[in-house]
């Protein structure tokens, strides 16, 4: 059981600190954050837990990753940046069921993370979009292509590249500071940047922030779409780079990734082609809990429909002998709230 998700989750992307709401990844004060951390906390104390409010703990981190990039992304006619978003946050809620049911199954967690991978990217590309820097970034386990791609368009050395990145992460300051009151530390001078290309190239991973900013620069000149989605990219990048090492994923894992990502990817993009997307759907469900269609499907109810929720886990799970979802949930929903208690009460 992962006892303190909040931390791994935003980690993972390249937040170093935990987050209640999603101004606190820009680290802005805001009265919301204390009602939400007693809100998260409030657990603790309670003898019992409704299966709305433990489904909103579950989906806690990927509720607040969404509501980042809806108020990140302004709204732009044809742009579907967000339902890659809802993608991800797919791999996020079938990975806390595996944890529920306690099972620790490399092929399935292998399988979730490279179909969804898949999709995401290969959805990407039917809007004709290049991701070439990624897939030889993923190669290469670090942000070098990208730098170096930058560079090689803009005719810019890597001094040049650091003053590029260092106004815009000014200029994003200065708007952020303009409307809000946030602690994000200053940075006053090029060589900062400068110091952060050299590890970058080497293999660092930069923090959140810095990820927007090197995409402002890097994709200024491409439409709104088009940025977004390379922004998508460059934080799946970031988030399996923080996974392989975080973890310590061997090669024989990362290698089966790699396999199982480029065979989803032909299948998927096979059924896209060939417009069958009904297929494509039934075959997803085996490899994650859509859970973006669960919640279009609850209907605005006030209270959770576990029926719905049985209807995309059920799938997910049939191979599974051990697991029955609609006998074991209920039960293994409350000895993960008893564990989480004790978690949050050390």
């Amino acid at each position: 059981m992962q006892l303190d998700f909040n931390s791994i989750f935003w980690k993972t992307w390249g937040v170093n600190h935990r987050v209640y709401t999603f101004e606190d990844v820009y680290r802005i004060k805001n009265k919301d954050t204390n009602k939400e951390k007693k809100k998260f906390f409030k657990f603790k104390n309670s003898q019992n837990m409704r299966d709305d409010d433990f489904i909103e703990l579950l989906y806690k981190e990927a509720n607040i990753f969404y509501l980042l990039f809806d108020n990140l992304f302004y709204k732009v006619e044809n742009d579907i940046s967000l339902e890659f978003i809802k993608e991800l946050n797919n791999i996020t809620f079938t990975y806390r069921f595996l944890d529920i049911f306690e099972i620790q199954n490399i092929e399935k967690t292998v399988n979730i993370f490279s179909f969804q991978i898949a999709y995401i990217l290969e959805n990407i590309s039917k809007l004709g979009i290049n991701i070439s820097l990624f897939e030889e970034s993923l190669k290469t386990n670090s942000f070098k292509p990208y730098i170096l791609n930058y560079g090689k368009i803009s005719n810019k050395n890597q001094n040049g590249i650091a003053h590029d990145l260092h106004t815009t992460f000014y200029n994003l300051s200065e708007v952020m500071s303009a409307n809000y009151h946030s602690d994000m530390k200053d940075i006053d001078q090029t060589k900062v940047f400068v110091n952060n290309l050299i590890k970058w190239n080497k293999g660092s991973l930069p923090e959140f922030f810095k990820i927007i900013v090197m995409n402002v620069v890097f994709f200024s000149k491409k439409q709104k779409y088009e940025q977004r989605s390379q922004l998508i990219l460059m934080l799946i990048l970031r988030a399996l780079l923080h996974i392989k090492r975080e973890f310590n994923i061997d090669e024989e894992i990362e290698d089966q990734f790699l396999e199982k990502l480029e065979n989803f990817r032909k299948i998927i993009k096979e059924k896209i082609d060939n417009k069958d997307f009904e297929k494509l759907n039934k075959f997803k469900l085996k490899y994650c809990i859509d859970f973006k269609k669960v919640l279009s499907e609850q209907n605005n109810s006030d209270s959770f429909d576990l029926n719905i929720l049985f209807k995309y886990t059920v799938p997910f799970f049939s191979d599974i002998d051990k697991v029955n979802i609609e006998d074991d949930l209920l039960n293994k929903m409350i000895k993960y709230f008893k564990k989480y208690k004790v978690a949050l009460l050390e």
